[in-house]
Parts: structure tokens; C-alpha cells; sequence
């Protein structure tokens, strides 16, 4: 059974588009002085955390300080790990529905690797993909267990990643 999507209705639906076998959604991404920026992100459920481009968090004007760095494993073989940066956006919204304070995981180096909608903002949603319809329904998950910034491994789609303070 698929939900509908009223007015009054807690569902709320993105189209997606499919690209090189991902699903991509778009989403608004709210930056700190209040601009909203729409761009596809690739919708994975076992991604632990959000990723952004480098180039697109400059875009948007997200604050790269490097005050919370990690290193990354698993990306690039021949250089062996990257940094990355740590940032808080203020909001994010897929359709009606938003998340506000979503930390974001931006690699500091080129490596490739595109928008990524991870379980730090997908656990706040009961979700249903409609592929009659390229759609995916978003409701707002009433119990989330909301993301810990304290695992030591980060599992993005790219493969095993490790997270080192």
C-alpha cells in the first residue's frame, strides 16, 4: 500500500532522478547567513553520515575552519587516507520536512565522491521508495535515535571509512 500525499497528511513525497544505478533526491541546504541552496543528493541508507562536495560547501558558504578534522581510509588507495571537516549546517529540508543542526562530513581533498544523504538525517523520516513513480515519501519518524558523533568508523557508500580524531 503506498501512503498519500494530502495536505493534511504526515507523507510528504520527492521525485528523484536515477543516476549510474543511485537515487538521487533533491534537497535545500540552509546555509549560516540564511541563503537556501537546492542540489541533488544521493539517497543512502547505509551511509552513517551526510557527505557534501568540498566545491558545493564553498558554494553554499559553509564555514571550512578545520577545527574538526578526521582522516579518511578507504577512498584513495595510492594516497592511503584524506582529511576531512566536520561542519554543522543549520537546516536541511526534503520537501516540507527539515532537520536542523545536520553535522556534515566535507573531504577536504578532490576525491570522488558526490552529495550524500546518510542515517544522521534519514533517521528522522519513515520512508518509502515508489519506483512506479520515482518518488520517495518522507513522514516524520516520531521515536529517532538521533546520530552520536562517536563511532570510531564511518561507513559512507564509498566503502569502509575510518574516522580518527
Amino acid at each position: 500500500m503506498k501512503p498519500i500525499a494530502y495536505a493534511y497528511s504526515p507523507w510528504n513525497y520527492a521525485e528523484f532522478t536515477r543516476e549510474k544505478g543511485h537515487m538521487l533526491v533533491d534537497i535545500h541546504v540552509f546555509s549560516h547567513e540564511g541563503t537556501v541552496t537546492k542540489m541533488p543528493f544521493i539517497v543512502d541508507s547505509g551511509a552513517y553520515i551526510t557527505v557534501l562536495t568540498r566545491l558545493n560547501a564553498q558554494l553554499i558558504g559553509l564555514p571550512l575552519t578545520g577545527e574538526y578534522t578526521v582522516n579518511l581510509t578507504g577512498f584513495n588507495k595510492e594516497r592511503g587516507s584524506d582529511k576531512a571537516e566536520i561542519v554543522v549546517v543549520p537546516k536541511i529540508a526534503i520537501g516540507k520536512h527539515t532537520v536542523e543542526n545536520v553535522q556534515i562530513l566535507v573531504p577536504l581533498e578532490d576525491i570522488e565522491i558526490a552529495e550524500v544523504l546518510g542515517e544522521n538525517v534519514l533517521e528522522y523520516f519513515n520512508y518509502t521508495v515508489d519506483h512506479d513513480t520515482d518518488r520517495v515519501y518522507f513522514a516524520k519518524n516520531p521515536n529517532p535515535k538521533p546520530y552520536r558523533n562517536s563511532a570510531k568508523g564511518i561507513d559512507l557508500s564509498c566503502g569502509r571509512v575510518l574516522a580518527q580524531e
